[in-house]
């Protein structure tokens, strides 16, 4: 294998707790990426991951399991890692290994108090992580509520890219607090950009406002690299 492939390989380990979601979100980056053709589900037992017999019975990962995929010519080989404390070592040992890791989580602030340990770990071991707050169709908290939440368990800052838009209790689409493009979801089909709600104007710049101190405090040039791709 040549220095330009091996250069292209990347590492990464999707963690949280259990019932997060994290083996349905494995399954959707297989999907949109073209490894698999049809997204499995943990009820019908036939998830890429979670494929002992263990696992599918007790609906839930019991091992590290592994799936590749390639997108934009890097080969992703990702680590779908048990949730349940009690497996929590071979967690540990998987995010060793790892170059980066997908920390999944839910929108309830009392679950998101679990998070305090791993996030720890991530930290000592100075391993690159993003926070992926998934089923965010069910959260009954305010977004900033659950970003405050996050902040309080991370040794390290918390920077939000994405700031949710929701109809009812429907979530339809989501801003860009970089370019403050908002974007319409659409079933099985790309998002489509769509102007910036009236109603959510203030909550946005309050949430981008926090982003880019955070930003501030934290790295200097990373902000002007943000700023100068949203403005042109």
């Amino acid at each position: 294998m040549n220095e330009k492939v091996l250069g292209n390989v990347r590492n990464v380990a999707i963690v949280g707790p259990y019932s997060s979601g994290k083996t349905t979100l494995l399954e959707s980056l297989l999907s949109v990426s073209s490894a698999i053709t049809r997204k499995g589900s943990i009820k019908d037992g036939n998830t890429i991951s979670d494929s002992s017999p263990e696992a599918r019975d007790r609906q839930m990962s019991v091992e590290v399991s592994a799936a590749s995929t390639t997108h934009e010519d890097i080969q992703f080989t990702f680590l779908d890692c048990p949730g349940s404390i009690e497996f929590a070592q071979e967690t540990y040992n998987a995010l060793v290994g790892a170059g980066a890791a997908i920390v999944v989580c839910e929108p309830e602030i009392d679950r998101l108090l679990t998070l305090a340990p791993l996030l720890k770990f991530l930290d000592d071991w100075e391993i690159p992580h993003i926070i992926y707050i998934n089923k965010m169709d069910r959260f009954k908290d305010s977004f900033m509520d659950v970003l405050h939440a996050l902040k309080d368990v991370s040794t390290r800052p918390v920077v939000p890219q994405q700031y949710p838009i929701r109809q009812d209790r429907e979530l339809i689409g989501y801003i860009d607090l970089i370019t403050e493009q908002a974007y319409h979801y659409h079933s099985g089909s790309p998002a489509d950009p769509v102007p910036l709600p009236e109603h959510l104007k203030a909550e946005e710049q309050a949430a981008r406002q926090e982003m880019l101190e955070v930003l501030a405090d934290f790295d200097d040039h990373l902000l002007e690299e943000l700023i100068a791709g949203a403005v042109r």
